[in-house]
């Protein structure tokens, strides 16, 4: 059957893909600017202590150095994404191994690093604190001095009479699960380039996902108007949600570079991305689900305590996360969530792929074949009874216009039971087993400040190019390639016809940035709208000089033909040329603004607050071996309810990746401290998967064509991870019969759990 489209739903190749294949896309450490200086960061060796003195005298002096900074010189500013407790570099004291304490500016990053030798800190140590539950003691030390008991933040989130639904069930059950910090380890590390440029404008070069909030925040640390500040985003080497919010080295190269007067380079070694980078909020998660013998789910009930570390980025937004979605994946008649966010003298923790959905997800779809288990019931069967499904208003007031969830399980299920390997191997040593996950996420986020919008301005050139400019970051995911192929398709012109331009703050138009899988759904929109604008330009251009009404025009591949008769026709370049270099003077220029139709959530975090919901759900199969207890993953079947497909490339690139992400977090990553001190300090003892440890991966998409996203497209970046983590669980459990609660699944635990009472392997 014919597509009705020209453009979507094919296999286009990135935009941008040659251009990086071929080593031409330009990264950050790819630019230099004239003059520049290279910097580096002195950190702390202590997770707490008072800092008594900073001499710099000797750095200063060393040939080649050309600036030295430290608190003392830096604005006071508190700064942060939700709650403002950090400041540029620390004055009176360092709360956790590795933040920064001075920088420094000079000639050569050689001479850079030997000025940091040459910097002398005075510490007295304090007591610290490591894990959440014991910085919630009563004698606890402080990491704040302002936060009495380290609770950054606490939720008490409570929908229907739970008490009321939990006393009428047939069967109640507790499970504990625990998840763990890992990294986003891109492929780019992060860094920044600030220049102060004559007129006394910052000009900031970051690889960022939210530059408009980035120009925002640094703003706001240095104690400036934002329009003092422009962002401009190279091509970004992977970021995940590792690169949303800024760092503190972004306004500490600012300073460093007003102070040197010179333009500044800081890029983070791979060391300090284990050392300094933001790694996932790692949480102890109790859950407690009310069912009925049929195994409807009636309630649920959520306890969480999560590690923040010792400042507060996106955390708390993520333990928020945490504690609502996973109450809107089934049809829950009451749910109770209580959360604390917790400091400790660790890293701080913030936003990675899943954003709190993961960790929730883990426990709860876990959890849910546990009862399945105990109850002698079909997991999937229980799913499907209770899933969510469209039309549906959630427990928290989110309004479901598509959701294809049911779908997705019959699918999923389907393939990964088909052809599957026999349960063992001749000798009985390996056994497979099945199991099967679900998610929900969103296509947007409608902030605290009753926003969740995007922008986009389409012009034409004269010779019929369409120029896009947006303020969503393409790190990778193929944002690019959406924004022209939904352009094309709506001007009836080649993808090849469009050029979408790099993001800058100073010409871009206003956005939040790539997160919350808005791209496609919220910025793809405006896009579509602001070239919907733009084409009802060109027909009423082109119905003057045909003398046709503008209702009776269309545009086909690159020119203006006349429905009735299509064998007259004018090229839209001739009319782009006629616009600009004529006195007809038409200026082909669209600008949108656009806000999705959702009011945001109250006080008490009800309402619908995305534009669109996603819903998925992977089925994996594994084999262990019961002699080891390694679990190898042999294959993946992932069905994602997208809406509507815009690139099946850019679809099947997100399923592998966040496959792989989700199975490295469900099986190998684990960022490890012993008694404080870090140990995972770089890729040689971070155990990451690798090409040989993928699976077999049969994407699948389910299009439900939501009403509000373009040309009813849903959002598919994050949702891939989330289902990865229990659905291994699950399987593993289907097996070999033993259930592990914690993250990552080693193949100790699964040793241990098979030969509890064993020290010596009986097959030995």
């Amino acid at each position: 059957m014919k597509s009705a489209h020209a453009v979507l739903g094919r296999p286009i190749a990135f935009v941008d893909g040659l251009e990086k294949v071929k080593g031409q896309a330009r990264y950050l450490d790819d630019i230099t600017l004239p003059g520049m200086l290279h910097a580096r960061i002195l950190r702390s060796p202590h997770a707490h202590a008072r800092i008594v003195k900073i001499d710099t005298s000797r750095a200063a002096a060393l040939p080649g150095v050309k600036a030295v900074l430290t608190g003392a010189e830096c604005p006071g500013n508190r700064f942060g994404c939700d709650v403002p407790d950090a400041t540029i570099l620390p004055v009176e004291k360092v709360r956790y191994a590795g933040e920064e304490v001075a920088a420094v500016a000079a000639v050569s990053p050689k001479i850079a690093r030997q000025a940091l030798d040459l910097i002398k800190v005075e510490y007295e140590p304090l007591p610290a604190v490591f894990e959440p539950e014991a910085a919630m003691e009563k004698d606890a030390p402080r990491v704040h001095e302002d936060q009495p008991g380290n609770i950054v933040k606490s939720y008490r989130i409570e929908r229907g009479n739970y008490e009321r639904e939990l006393a009428r069930c047939d069967h109640v059950f507790s499970e504990e699960f625990t998840t763990p910090r890992v990294l986003p380890c891109y492929l780019e590390p992060f860094g920044v380039i600030a220049n102060w440029e004559p007129d006394g404008r910052l000009s900031i070069y970051s690889g960022i996902q939210a530059a408009f909030q980035a120009r925002s925040e640094i703003a706001k640390a240095l104690g400036i108007s934002p329009s003092r500040v422009g962002i401009k985003v190279p091509a970004i080497g992977g970021a995940f949600g590792g690169k949303i919010w800024i760092r503190n080295f972004h306004p500490i190269i600012a300073l460093l570079a007003k102070k040197a007067g010179r333009p500044v380079k800081y890029v983070m070694s791979r060391q300090e991305e284990f050392t300094a980078s933001r790694p996932r909020v790692s949480a102890r998660i109790k859950v407690t689900l009310g069912l009925m013998q049929d195994g409807t789910m009636v309630c649920k009930e959520m306890q969480i305590v999560a590690d923040n570390g010792a400042y507060s980025w996106a955390a708390p937004k993520v333990t928020q996360n945490m504690s609502i979605r996973t109450d809107c994946l089934y049809r829950f008649k009451a749910t109770r969530t209580e959360s604390r966010l917790v400091y400790t003298n660790k890293t701080p923790t913030s936003g990675f792929r899943g954003y709190g959905n993961s960790q929730s997800h883990f426990a709860l779809e876990s959890m849910l074949d546990i009862c399945a288990r105990k109850l002698g019931l079909d997991p999937l069967q229980i799913r499907l009874k209770n899933a969510s499904r469209q039309g549906d208003t959630t427990l928290h007031g989110w309004r479901l216009r598509s959701c294809g969830l049911g779908e997705c399980l019959e699918k999923a299920a389907a393939a990964i039971t088909k052809d599957r390997r026999p349960k063992t191997d001749k000798s009985g040593r390996i056994r497979r087993g099945v199991g099967i996950a679900c998610m929900n996420h969103v296509s947007g986020n409608r902030a605290g400040n009753n926003f969740d919008g995007s922008s986009s301005m389409v012009r034409f050139q004269e010779d019929g190019k369409l120029l896009v400019y947006h303020g969503e970051s393409d790190m990778g995911q193929g944002a690019r390639t959406i924004f022209a192929m939904i352009a094309a398709e709506t001007l009836g012109i080649p993808v090849e016809d469009i050029m979408v331009m790099p993001l800058d703050t100073d010409v871009s138009p206003f956005c939040f940035g790539s997160y919350s899988s808005r791209v496609t759904t919220v910025g793809g929109k405006a896009v579509y709208l602001a070239a919907l604008k733009v084409k009802e330009q060109v027909l009423d251009l082109a119905a003057n000089l045909m003398d046709i009404p503008p209702e009776l025009l269309e545009i086909q591949n690159g020119s203006v033909v006349i429905a009735s008769d299509p064998g007259r026709s004018m090229p839209v370049a001739k009319l782009c040329q006629i616009a600009i270099r004529s006195k007809t003077t038409r200026a082909l220029t669209a600008y949108v603004a656009y806000d999705p139709p959702t009011q945001g959530a109250d006080e008490n975090f009800y309402g619908d607050y995305s534009s669109a919901y996603t819903y998925a759900a992977q089925g994996v199969e594994v084999e262990v071996d019961t002699l080891t207890g390694q679990v190898r993953v042999l294959r993946v079947a992932a069905a994602h309810d997208l809406g509507r497909v815009i690139n099946p490339n850019g679809v099947r690139g997100q399923v592998f990746g966040g496959i792989a992400q989700g199975a490295g977090w469900a099986l190998y990553e684990n960022i490890v401290y012993e008694n404080g001190e870090l140990k995972t300090t770089s890729l040689r003892n971070y155990n990451l998967p690798t090409i040989q440890d993928m699976p077999a991966v049969t994407p699948i998409s389910v299009e439900t064509h939501d009403p509000v996203g373009p040309y009813g497209a849903k959002g598919v970046g994050e949702p891939t991870l989330i289902p990865m983590a229990p659905a291994i669980a699950n399987a593993i459990e289907d097996a070999v019969g033993v259930r592990i609660k914690k993250l990552p699944i080693t193949a100790e635990d699964v040793y241990a759990a098979l030969y509890p009472e064993c020290h010596i392997n009986p097959l030995r």
